[in-house]
């Protein structure tokens, strides 16, 4: 399933954990928002690693999932890269 995750980290060295790890994952649509597909499982594993890194109390990281329904819905103006999983992985 797709994701968007989008991310406000206070500390650098955190914020650059967390992009690395998503960067890993999907493709960077924003600065601080990425999109991402994976499985239910893979998808919970890497909310595990998110959480282990960033400080709850200073960070937040919201997960929107993307349905076929609103897929279709989404639009997109500008420099616009899509999502392809042999880019990323």
């Amino acid at each position: 399933m797709k994701y968007l995750i989008a991310y406000d980290i206070r500390d650098p060295k955190r914020w650059q954990k967390v992009y690395k790890l998503l960067k890993s994952k999907g493709l960077n649509v924003q600065l601080s928002c990425f999109e991402v597909d994976l499985s239910k499982y893979l998808f919970n594993a890497l909310l595990n690693n998110l959480e282990q890194i960033i400080n709850p109390k200073e960070d937040v990281v919201c997960a929107y999932p993307i349905n076929n329904k609103a897929e279709g819905l989404i639009v997109k103006l500008g420099n616009v890269k899509e999502l392809r999983q042999d880019e990323v992985l």
